[in-house]
């Protein structure tokens, strides 16, 4: 992985953030910028580390006063486990040569950086998006009426303006095909033991057709016209500007079909009475949309057959995450959503379809 530039020191921890490191990061945009106090206002750390800063700036300085920043987890574990993904460098690499180019609202990135031989190594300096104004329903547990309406315009925007692009073949080369990485299968398979009594035949289904074929199910899952997807597109990676829906979390950014990022987002985020009632008309408005913005939509016919196949996606990270306990999210909100994903693959009878498409 290549460095990143500007070159300065990349934080580890708090005690690496200072004044002087701050006003340096800060310097292309605001070059006149020096700050004279930092306050860390809220930190914690989970699958990443989170630090929202509050900073006084010189006199006539227009740099922004609130900041967020992303680091390295504190706990030696989660640590591991990004390393083994490679999300935090992947996230600060986006950040740093993407993001600023997107067609959808995304955080404002401000410095990035990151180490090409370690992977536990890396940083992101972002807006503030609550600073900004910006609305997160999800933390309160509300389903906002046209959400998910919104949420198919922003993906079909994204979708659409890196439909089958050239640059694929260029600069955005490092964006890879969605991770397979061997922790999958082992949870899947601590899943099947720890929650397999009260989930229905569906749930046992799948799971043996990811465990028993997963190379050949990853590689249907991968298949079809690919784009830039966010990859991890659940309600807690959206926020609203207004009326926009925005995409935050970008570690999982990877180059699938956009359906991926539908499926995943609908059977995974969305309640199991809203989806049965409205995903056909959602799928379409993301059908509709998405040839305006730069993409070829397929058949609704085909389109409904990717997304039954991919919300094998949603179920994977679903269950994935509950079998992970605290390790990623809490254990209530992780049953949570490997429940509604459960049922939305039953609904959508996954299983058999997986099952015809990988044959005898």
């Amino acid at each position: 992985m290549s460095e990143p530039s500007p070159s300065l020191a990349i934080p580890d921890s708090l005690d690496d953030i200072s004044p002087d490191w701050l006003s340096s990061a800060i310097s292309t945009r605001h070059p006149d910028a020096s700050a004279e106090t930092l306050e860390f206002v809220e930190a914690h750390s989970g699958t990443t580390g989170r630090v929202r800063l509050r900073v006084t700036w010189n006199a006539g300085s227009n740099a922004p006063t609130a900041l967020f920043g992303k680091l390295p987890p504190t706990d030696p574990l989660s640590r591991e486990m990004v390393a083994f993904t490679d999300m935090g460098r992947r996230e600060a690499r986006f950040y740093e040569e993407v993001a600023g180019g997107l067609p959808i609202r995304v955080p404002d990135p401000i410095w990035s950086g990151w180490s090409a031989k370690d992977p536990k190594v890396y940083f992101m300096l972002l807006e503030d998006l609550e600073d900004s104004g910006c609305d997160f329903p999800s933390s309160r547990g509300i389903e906002i009426p046209g959400h998910a309406e919104r949420m198919m315009d922003t993906l079909a925007t994204l979708h659409g303006h890196y439909w089958q692009s050239h640059l694929f073949d260029g600069e955005l080369a490092w964006i890879e095909r969605p991770m397979r990485a061997s922790v999958g299968p082992q949870l899947i398979e601590e899943a099947l033991g720890r929650f397999g009594e009260r989930m229905p035949a569906d749930f046992h289904a799948l799971a043996r057709l990811y465990l028993d074929h997963t190379e050949a199910v990853c590689d249907l899952l991968d298949s079809g016209p690919w784009t830039l997807t966010h990859g991890d597109c659940h309600a807690g990676n959206t926020f609203l500007d207004g009326d926009r829906v925005g995409l935050l979390d970008w570690a999982c950014v990877c180059r699938a079909p956009g359906m991926r990022d539908v499926s995943y987002y609908l059977c995974n985020s969305v309640s199991t009475e809203l989806r049965r009632k409205s995903e056909r008309k959602l799928v379409k408005r993301y059908l509709e949309r998405l040839g305006p913005a730069g993409g070829i939509p397929p058949s609704f016919e085909e389109a409904w057959t990717q997304y039954r196949r991919l919300a094998t996606c949603s179920w994977i990270a679903a269950t994935v995450t509950a079998a992970a306990g605290d390790r990623m999210q809490s254990l209530e909100v992780g049953l949570r959503a490997m429940e509604r994903a459960t049922r939305a693959i039953s609904d959508l009878a996954t299983p058999a379809l997986l099952q015809a498409e990988l044959g005898p």
